[in-house]
């Protein structure tokens, strides 16, 4: 793609919520730590040594059997936790300019032996066209600051650390974009940083020519269920929040309601020129019999 290192947006994205209306669901620098926080240490120093690793972890602070689960990815096993983590840390940077870690906050463990933290990523990133009169709307209303296509965007990522019985290593790690998803500067950013992540772990080789296209089809996906998530769960009564637990969309909902998308996306794409070929070809049948009439009353 000429002038970019990796695939924008489109006019599909990030603007979900003006296609899908709530009422649907029942050079480049890099600066990868500014903390704000750390607080005292766990048993063996481990909070400290989390604190400085953030949101990277390395192979030693993980269990053999530790999971990772967050933004769209689950892994199992210490290798795997590891090598995603050593991969966004080495391919976010280049991929989402002027990207920084911040305020980075840790707690202590608590009773369940569980560490919190909540931190910032903070980067430019290309401002997708709108084409949608929707779209064109809720961009002109949030007033973005844009400087050469591009848009300084946040996107706020809570964690949960869970550390095995000697409190030393991390057994589950569980990652979630907490700010409004549906907000337009924070929509750029979700989709930016889910599409680079994603870039991150396909594989290469003879794969290398479906990189982009996975990585931006992984990020469509991930995008539209954090959105329906959210939209879901401002449609609950603060009842029904409390006894349905999270009150996200179920897995089959979010399978429905994607194809649904999609098959609303290629009807607003395919649609007009469909409609204009028939009529053409109305038009030239009628043109057509005009003139065979007209040979025909001639003679």
């Amino acid at each position: 793609i000429p002038g970019n290192a990796h695939m924008s947006p489109t006019c599909l994205l990030p603007l979900f919520a003006s296609i899908w209306p709530a009422r649907s669901l029942t050079p480049r620098t890099s600066s990868l730590r500014t903390r704000t926080a750390a607080s005292a240490s766990a048993p063996g120093g481990t909070l400290d040594a989390l604190s400085a690793s953030l949101p990277f972890l390395d192979a030693s602070m993980y269990t053999r059997d530790a999971r990772y689960s967050g933004l769209g990815v689950t892994l199992t096993g210490r290798e795997a936790c590891a090598a995603a983590a050593h991969a966004w840390r080495d391919t976010l940077p280049s991929r989402l300019r002027n990207f920084a870690v911040d305020g980075m906050t840790v707690l202590p463990p608590d009773a369940r032996n569980v560490i919190v933290c909540r931190y910032r990523l903070c980067f430019d990133a290309p401002v997708p066209p709108a084409v949608l009169p929707g779209q064109r709307r809720r961009l002109d209303a949030a007033n973005l600051r844009i400087e050469g296509g591009r848009t300084h965007v946040t996107a706020v990522v809570a964690a949960s650390l869970r550390l095995d019985r000697d409190g030393s290593r991390v057994c589950r790690h569980e990652e979630a974009l907490v700010a409004d998803p549906l907000a337009v500067g924070t929509s750029i950013a979700h989709f930016e940083l889910l599409s680079a992540r994603s870039a991150a772990l396909q594989p290469g080789g003879q794969l290398e020519l479906l990189r982009e296209p996975l990585a931006y089809w992984s990020a469509l996906r991930g995008m539209m269920r954090v959105e329906l998530d959210e939209i879901r769960r401002r449609s609950e009564s603060d009842e029904a929040a409390v006894l349905g637990g999270e009150g996200g969309v179920s897995d089959d909902e979010f399978e429905a309601a994607f194809r649904a998308y999609m098959v609303r996306i290629f009807a607003i794409g395919f649609a007009p020129p469909l409609a204009a070929f028939a009529l053409a070809k109305v038009l030239l049948q009628v043109a057509s019999d005009s003139v065979g009439l007209g040979a025909g009353g001639g003679g």
